[in-house]
């Protein structure tokens, strides 16, 4: 009956009670019936916490603790005026991966005498390549900090700017106002700029030049706004593609300005004034093309910058059709002729004014002829069958063999992808001329080519592939291995002597591999790492491999230890000498063959291991059957896989070599002299047994007997007498 009760009477259920609001700050937890509460940890006495104690100078002079404070951090330039004291420092943002191109933040701190019973710091950024309106966002959130944390130090509010530093960065930039002199002369229209006599041309093309600009501003309608946008986004894109990569490239934040880097044509001719160009201001108006571009000259001046912009931009005004990367190539490739006097350019355009014809596409703007030239182009015809092709005749200058560099293409591409390049090789090996601003490679193109393309770099000069790893394919049985840590064999090592051709042996059908590296330079117009020589295999993949950058500020290269990167991957260094932060990523790796006839690794001209003569015959005995002073009972040599060499046994291996032994894989049988792989019991060509015949020795690796009546008579154990037994007589 008992036990009835105990099984109907009902469990109860435990559940800790909610604390309340109570003046103990320790509660025991009650059983509730209450479904679905929860634990909740007693509340903490506030007046139990322990503060970290103030310092005696902080109490007795809080701001000159304070300044301390900022004296020993940033080691500023001070000085005491009315107001108080002006503290003048760099400080450094403290991320690693802080986005922006800012070294330090020039910092004024201005403290007043009263600070910090009623004063309030303030802060001042200096930096001269920041726009004042983000400075003033710096500004503002320093005392935005100030005045939350009025009870803070100056150093806590330095470090919480720090912290905040790249939020008010990317915050929109604060209004400001700009105050210009009001004696500043209304620009006249082109046609006012100079006589009548001296622009000739726009009296022949009034009919098809633009009305010259009037007070009366000029309104386009939303179809010829959609237009313009959609070809000023395929225009700009198309030159951030081309150019991006350049180490000088760089696009305004609101995207109308470029600074490009320009290499002229024959710039040792050029005007004094213009020779020390290197990089131009693309200015792209928001409603290009109805609104025409413009350039300046950064770092010149004289009458030939005003000359050369001038010739830019009515070549703009009468090639519409044209697209930006073809006047900046333009402009690289005619410069001196741009820089020249008023007359003759203008001279020049007006020869070459097009006639009203169908709108050429991009390919076909692109291989118009030299505007220098003094020719106008050929009028297209259309191939009577096929109405849809329109063919272009080739230019008479083309066909002339003795003419002068300048009558080359000035409107081709001088920057290019180097997919397009890789594309147009074979057409270029054909040619007997080369662009002019074609490096020409140190390292043969013969092999298999190694390329980056899309590779990345920022903040890095060149980039080098010293040791590469890769996964390789026997051209024989298929089989994949990889090989790590080749070297450039054009390298010295730490012997003196180059690293040749590395020799490896297939796992699976042991045949004789050999792999050789040769290593190029990259940089930003360059994706080749180098090329591979490859003997009795094939490449398959790219492993996590050691790259070597060189900062493009210091022109250091990173220590020889390198960094190891793998496709896919965004590698980050600091360089050791001014630690700028160097980055690189290889989006996608390419293995190209360079040509049908690529000299094999096997040819290659690198000094190869003479030939191991071991003075054996296959069909004959080994010398002694193989047998040496360590083991009488072996009948076979060995081939170690750690030096590739043949000894009868490990012994004989570490008397005659200094490196550790590893084990051997591979075997001469001591009867047949036939190499094959490693069998413990018996040869598997002759069949003959390589070690004594198990079952009549004592012990044989476990397979003998101790039967000492099946044991052999020369077996001393045979006779030997048992312990605890009496020696007969």
């Amino acid at each position: 009956m008992q036990h009835a009760q105990r099984r109907s009477r009902p469990s109860r259920v435990h559940h800790r009670s909610v604390v309340t609001d109570a003046p103990s700050s320790r509660q025991v937890p009650q059983d509730t019936t209450a479904a679905g509460s929860q634990f909740v940890a007693p509340a903490v006495d506030t007046a139990r916490i322990a503060h970290r104690p103030i310092p005696p100078a902080q109490i007795d002079d809080p701001r000159g603790f304070q300044l301390s404070q900022i004296r020993r951090r940033f080691s500023p330039r001070e000085q005491d005026d009315s107001n108080g004291t002006v503290l003048t420092f760099q400080m450094r943002p403290s991320d690693p991966d802080f986005p922006f191109d800012i070294d330090a933040l020039d910092c004024l701190l201005r403290v007043p005498f009263d600070y910090p019973e009623s004063g309030k710091p303030s802060l001042t950024v200096n930096n001269p390549n920041m726009e004042r309106g983000y400075q003033i966002n710096v500004e503002r959130g320093f005392d935005t900090i100030v005045a939350n944390a009025r009870a803070s130090t100056l150093l806590n509010h330095m470090n919480a700017l720090d912290k905040q530093l790249e939020t008010l960065l990317v915050a929109q930039k604060a209004d400001t106002i700009k105050i210009v002199p009001n004696f500043r002369k209304q620009e006249k229209p082109l046609s006012e700029l100079a006589p009548k006599n001296e622009l000739p041309y726009l009296s022949a093309t009034a009919a098809e030049s633009p009305p010259s600009p009037s007070n009366t501003p000029v309104t386009y309608s939303g179809e010829q706004k959609a237009q313009a946008q959609s070809r000023r986004e395929a225009e700009t894109r198309q030159l951030e593609s081309r150019l991006g990569r350049l180490p000088k490239f760089t696009k305004s934040k609101d995207g109308l300005e470029y600074t490009v880097p320009i290499e002229p044509r024959k710039r040792s001719e050029l005007p004094e004034d213009l020779k020390a160009i290197s990089t131009i201001n693309l200015i792209v108006p928001t409603l290009y093309n109805l609104e025409k571009c413009r350039i300046e000259l950064n770092g010149v001046d004289g009458e030939a910058k005003m000359n050369v912009e001038k010739a830019f931009q009515e070549r703009a005004l009468h090639y519409p059709q044209l697209t930006l990367t073809n006047h900046i190539n333009y402009l690289s490739q005619n410069m001196l002729t741009m820089a020249a006097s008023k007359e003759n350019t203008k001279l020049e355009i007006t020869r070459n004014v097009p006639q009203p014809q169908p709108q050429p596409t991009e390919a076909q703007g692109l291989s118009n002829p030299s505007l220098s030239s003094g020719r106008s182009a050929l009028p297209p015809y259309e191939v009577p069958d096929r109405a849809h092709i329109v063919t272009i005749p080739r230019p008479p200058e083309w066909d002339t063999a003795d003419n002068d560099v300048e009558d080359t293409d000035d409107s081709s591409e001088s920057y290019t992808d180097e997919s397009c390049e890789e594309e147009e090789e074979g057409e270029a090996g054909a040619s007997d001329k080369k662009p002019q601003n074609t490096i020409s490679a140190s390292t043969p193109e013969r092999g298999i080519l190694v390329s980056f393309p899309q590779m990345e770099l920022y903040g890095i000069e060149l980039l080098e592939l010293v040791t590469i790893s890769i996964t390789i394919k026997c051209d024989r049985c298929k089989d994949t291995m990889d090989v790590a840590n080749i070297k450039d064999a054009g390298k010295l090592d730490g012997l003196g002597t180059r690293s040749g051709t590395r020799a490896e042996i297939c796992k699976k059908c042991a045949i004789p591999l050999g792999i050789g590296f040769r290593a190029n330079l990259m940089h930003t117009n360059s994706v080749r790492a180098g090329y591979l020589d490859l003997d009795g295999c094939t490449v398959v993949d790219l492993l996590p491999s050691v790259f070597v950058p060189t900062c493009s500020e210091c022109s250091t290269p990173y220590p020889a230890a390198g960094v190891v990167s793998v496709r896919g991957e965004t590698s980050a260094a600091y360089c050791r000498e001014c630690h700028r932060k160097m980055t690189f990523r290889i989006p996608e790796v390419k293995f190209l063959l360079v040509s049908a006839s690529a000299v094999r690794a096997s040819r290659a001209p690198v000094k190869r291991k003479p030939a191991e003569k071991l003075g054996i015959v296959a069909g004959t005995e080994l010398p002694e059957r193989g047998r040496c002073t360590h083991y009488k009972k072996s009948y076979r040599w060995f081939r170690f896989s750690c030096c590739n060499k043949v000894f009868p046994c490990d012994r004989c291996h570490d008397q005659a070599i200094d490196h550790p032994i590893e084990h051997a894989n591979r075997m001469i049988c001591g009867f047949c002299s036939r190499e094959q792989n490693y069998r413990p019991k018996d040869c598997g060509l002759c069949h003959a047994w390589l070690t004594v015949r198990p079952g009549k020795g004592f012990w044989e690796g476990g397979q003998g007997t101790r039967d000492k009546t099946r044991m052999s008579r020369k077996d001393p154990r045979k006779y030997k007498r048992q312990a605890g037994t009496n020696r007969t007589t």
